[in-house]
């Protein structure tokens, strides 16, 4: 059964994050209007409220916060070959621009 309320997209975008600063780099691999996984080495724990800034496909840099749901580290050395190396984040307020990448096109 599925807990997520909006379906996730593939998707890959660079994306900088941290909790008073993004400074922390990473990317992501699936988005939804609600929500996005970061792949990355820098991982924080469930209920950590993160900083995100994500680059757009269009190189606009839009501003977000969440809140990290789950958390799964592995040793640096299997990080490349394991999909779900880093945070599962639930956007608080996710902003327009953003939520304008679900948006059918026309």
């Amino acid at each position: 059964m599925e807990k997520r309320p909006s379906a996730r997209v593939l998707k890959r975008l660079f994306v900088r994050f941290g909790e008073q600063l993004p400074m922390h780099v990473g990317y992501t691999t699936d988005i939804s209007a609600t929500g996005l996984f970061i792949k990355a080495s820098t991982i924080f724990p469930p209920k950590t409220v993160l900083k995100i800034a994500l680059t757009l496909p269009d190189e606009r840099v839009v501003l977000l916060s969440g809140e990290v749901m789950w958390s799964k580290r592995v040793p640096p050395q299997l990080a490349r070959l394991v999909r779900k190396n880093g945070m599962g984040v639930r956007l608080q307020q996710p902003d327009p621009t953003y939520l304008g990448l679900f948006q059918p096109a026309g």
